[in-house]
């Protein structure tokens, strides 16, 4: 009986050390998982952050109200970026030494979370699928670096490709952000076409938060583009469309994945029909969605007042995502534990119909699929079957 007591109280110390061994790891205590974010909710591109910061409450609070991981609550704790990448590293530092997270999740921009994630990564933090497809976030392989997207460079190299060769586009110009998000689609893009044995015949670079495309518009139309690629963002895609059809020229646009959204065709108007945009999750709309999702927006919209968007799809899924990881890091969770839970992942879909997920010890890309989408009468409608690079 005695052997059998020892046994018990052996067992339960183990289960103990199980319970509480999270305790010594900054954001995780035995009750609680602390996440932070940064999101643009005042600057240029506050129609994706505001969304997205629903998309990451949401998300927690329906799998806290379903027993939490472990019976550990995550609580999102979000600061505001601005899309600026000093205000991002600010940001960054708050979380990090006064909020204590155990990891950043799903931190919007490439400049923003550019700037921002050698802090994370110093600190030994896990670094979770940004909203942003560049390959940076997880390139070169480090443990504690998980993408979400389709990469940039892959899905508008891809993209460029199946337009050049549909529409028989002989001279293709661009317009990017002179930043290092605008460098990625540049690359992506001038890489295709010098595989076709074909050239950018104009480019043109305009400043994050730019109002005026005047004389980027007049530039590629002077050098005769027939499709102009758009390596802009909301405000910036529905501005340079807006000024070329001002112009009385009808060419034709390919924005890249950070311009597929429901606000461009919602501000841009009339003049946004025809866009071609690359994306990865086909856009919710309430008529045609399925019976989970209609659910997902009627619930969205009853909480926050508006209506559900793809931004607040990406970071809601990415919650998800992570609960997925956690759930198999098992109750002793680590940045360690984590990363071994994450890398267990295969064949991860999400309500949405993105493609797949799966990471292993040697990759931390999610997938590498998208395809062509173009807005018709205010909505985006998928053009072509699954691409990839």
């Amino acid at each position: 009986m005695r052997l059998l007591n020892m046994a018990a109280v052996g067992a339960a110390m183990v289960l103990g050390l199980a319970a509480h061994a999270g305790a010594d790891t900054q954001g995780v205590s035995d009750t609680e998982i602390v996440l932070g974010s940064h999101q643009d909710l005042s600057g240029p591109i506050n129609f994706f952050g505001v969304p997205m910061k629903n998309g990451l409450e949401m998300a927690a609070d329906e799998i806290n109200a379903a027993g939490g991981i472990h019976g550990r609550m995550i609580r999102v704790v979000v600061e505001d970026s601005a899309y600026d990448p000093k205000k991002a590293v600010l940001a960054t530092q708050k979380l990090i030494n006064r909020d204590k997270i155990f990891a950043m999740i799903a931190s919007l921009g490439t400049p923003t979370s550019a700037a921002s994630m050698p802090l994370v990564l110093k600190n030994g933090l896990p670094h979770l699928f940004p909203m942003s497809p560049a390959d940076l976030f997880f390139k070169p392989h480090d443990g504690l670096k998980f993408g979400y997207f389709s990469p940039y460079y892959d899905l508008m190299r891809a993209g460029v490709k199946h337009l050049v060769e549909q529409n028989g586009y002989t001279k293709v110009g661009i317009l990017y952000q002179d930043d290092g998000y605008g460098e990625i689609i540049r690359a992506g893009v001038a890489d295709q076409l010098a595989a076709m044995n074909m050239v950018l015949v104009s480019e043109t670079t305009y400043k994050r938060g730019a109002t005026d495309f005047a004389t980027q518009i007049a530039k590629l139309r002077s050098d005769g583009a027939d499709l102009v690629t758009l390596g802009t963002v909301i405000r910036e895609t529905v501005g340079a469309v807006k000024t070329a059809r001002a112009m009385g020229w009808q060419v034709d646009f390919l924005v890249s994945g950070a311009g597929y959204a429901q606000t461009v065709a919602a501000l841009g108007g009339e003049a946004m029909n025809g866009l071609y945009g690359i994306g990865q999750t086909p856009i919710p709309y309430a008529d045609t969605a399925s019976p989970e999702v209609g659910a997902w927006m009627k619930r969205y919209e009853e909480r926050f007042g508006i209506a559900a968007s793809i931004e607040a799809a990406y970071t809601y899924d990415a919650v998800y995502l992570f609960a997925a990881g956690a759930r198999n890091a098992g109750p002793d969770l680590t940045a360690q534990s984590l990363v071994a839970g994450l890398e267990q992942i295969s064949g991860y879909q999400d309500i949405f119909g993105g493609p797949p997920v799966s990471f292993s010890a040697d990759s931390h890309l999610p997938r590498d699929q998208g395809f062509i989408a173009q807005i018709e009468n205010g909505r985006w409608m998928i053009r072509s079957g699954i691409l990839a690079y």
